[in-house]
């Protein structure tokens, strides 16, 4: 069902196991590791210069506390988190390689890690009403002997007690949900889909119409209410596919929209629906339909990257994890354009779910976990949001090419200027130069005027001044 869970990452580049369809099932260990070398010379100069301008705003920015943002929670773990699924802004678990299950019920302040009763890889979770749960644990073979399958593995107290439900041989399930403790779904290759309605002690095939052309690997699940959702998948460098149903998980029909497995999706409403897809060496793109997914329409990104997962903060503000290219993809204007950002400390991270515009949480590599946190504002009388103090947020996304995002809060009406300056201290351009009330601001800059370097841009106020560097790169 619709709810607290986003974004389902299957493929990354830096996995050390890929679940590989060719007409068969057939499990592969496989790293892509790559190395260059490069003379400094006059002709690498620019690319230098970039570097460093990258390094130094990273080193300003992870000085930066207590405004609104990403800031990394920890490592409950050294293993890679996959996937994971918040039932409120405070409850969650993240799976991940090898068996991991962590948990918490501060908000991440801190993890328990969970008896998952297996050593094999964790590719998928979904927790109902904070004490069931199922997970999938697939067995990768070593050599050409040695069994390999998905099994599947149940709790009934929140993870207390995971225990060993049904084993599939030689088959590879993906993903699973369920819409309620009785009602589930499991996902996988061949264009499979199996349903439940005992909490899967009995598993029903599905029916998908014309199954011969729907035969690629399922990724994820999303239900916009319990007779309502969508599968996406398919196999990077082929097809990239999205299964309908509307009568519970029985029937789905299925459309072939990209070029690139569809990875997960967001419901803005039952018609609007927003999917990203991702190819290892094509990029990133996202697939839309405004009819409930009648018809799609096709966007190439042109950003480098998986986009594995999808979550929108507010109705108009979303962000997508790009795995192995260690950035995330951000919108401000409900889908229709996307920036990328580096993520903090340059780290691959696979899932993002928002609770709701306060609280998100992302987790990825070596066991990373951030939190996006908003700081509580007060609300006058009219219901308006007042800023308790002044402030100048880091624009985003940072660094930039053409085009970032401004946010700062005023408290006390009067005139408000937002100047951008070059490091001599002149300035280039002005953004803001108004009389503006009480109240939290945004503002968008379009530097294509400007060349590749760092910046700096300084808010005034009444009282109030403040100066932040950023990275244009070209």
């Amino acid at each position: 069902m619709r709810g607290t869970r986003r974004g389902r990452p299957v493929l990354f580049l830096d996995s050390p196991r890929l679940s590989y369809y060719i007409g068969v099932n057939v499990g592969i260990r496989s790293r892509v590791i790559m190395s260059t070398h490069r003379a400094v010379d006059q002709r690498s100069l620019p690319i230098v210069r970039a570097l460093f301008l990258i390094v130094l705003l990273l080193s300003v920015s992870s000085g930066i506390a207590g405004e609104e943002g990403w800031v990394v929670l920890g490592h409950p773990t050294t293993r890679d988190l996959r996937r994971a699924d918040f039932i409120d802004p405070m409850t969650g678990w993240a799976v991940g390689d090898s068996g991991t299950v962590v948990m918490t019920s501060d908000g991440g302040v801190t993890w328990t890690t969970q008896n998952s009763g297996t050593e094999f890889d964790i590719i998928d979770i979904s927790i109902v009403g904070g004490q069931y749960g199922w997970f999938l644990a697939q067995q990768y073979p070593v050599d050409t002997i040695q069994e390999y399958g998905t099994e599947l593995f149940r709790t009934t107290d929140g993870g207390e007690t995971w225990f060993f439900q049904e084993r599939f041989d030689e088959f590879y399930f993906h993903a699973v949900e369920f819409t309620d403790e009785q009602n589930g779904f499991l996902g996988g290759n061949l264009g499979r889909i199996l349903w439940t309605e005992n909490s899967g002690n009995i598993w029903n095939t599905a029916v998908i119409d014309s199954p011969d052309f729907a035969r690629w690997p399922i990724w994820r699940f999303d239900f916009y209410n319990p007779g309502y959702g969508m599968a996406m998948g398919g196999l990077f460098d082929v097809t990239g596919l999205v299964w309908r149903t509307t009568d519970g998980g029985k029937f789905w029909t299925h459309r072939r929209v990209a070029g690139e497995p569809i990875f997960d999706c967001h419901f803005f409403d039952s018609l609007n629906v927003l999917c990203v897809s991702g190819d290892i060496d094509f990029g990133s793109g996202m697939v839309r339909t405004l009819d409930g997914g009648l018809s799609w329409v096709y966007t190439y990104l042109g950003i480098w990257g998986q986009a594995t997962s999808v979550s929108f903060r507010t109705p108009t503000e979303g962000w997508s994890t790009l795995g192995f290219a260690s950035t995330y993809m951000t919108s401000f204007d409900a889908g229709e354009t996307w920036g990328s950002s580096f993520t903090p400390d340059s780290t691959a991270m696979f899932d993002v779910t928002f609770l709701d515009s306060t609280v998100g949480y992302m987790v990825g590599a070596d066991g990373t976990v951030l939190k996006y946190f908003t700081p509580p504002v007060a609300v006058s009388d009219d219901g308006s949001v007042l800023p308790e103090e002044p402030g100048l947020g880091q624009n985003y996304p940072n660094p930039f090419n053409a085009t970032s995002n401004f946010e700062f809060r005023i408290v006390t009406a009067g005139d408000v200027s937002l100047k951008i300056f070059d490091l001599l201290g002149q300035e280039v351009t002005t953004v803001v130069d108004e009389v503006l009330p009480p109240g939290r601001y945004k503002r968008s800059f379009d530097g294509k005027n400007l060349s590749s370097g760092l910046y700096l841009y300084r808010l005034t106020t009444a009282g109030y001044s403040e100066t932040r560097k950023m990275v244009l790169l070209r």
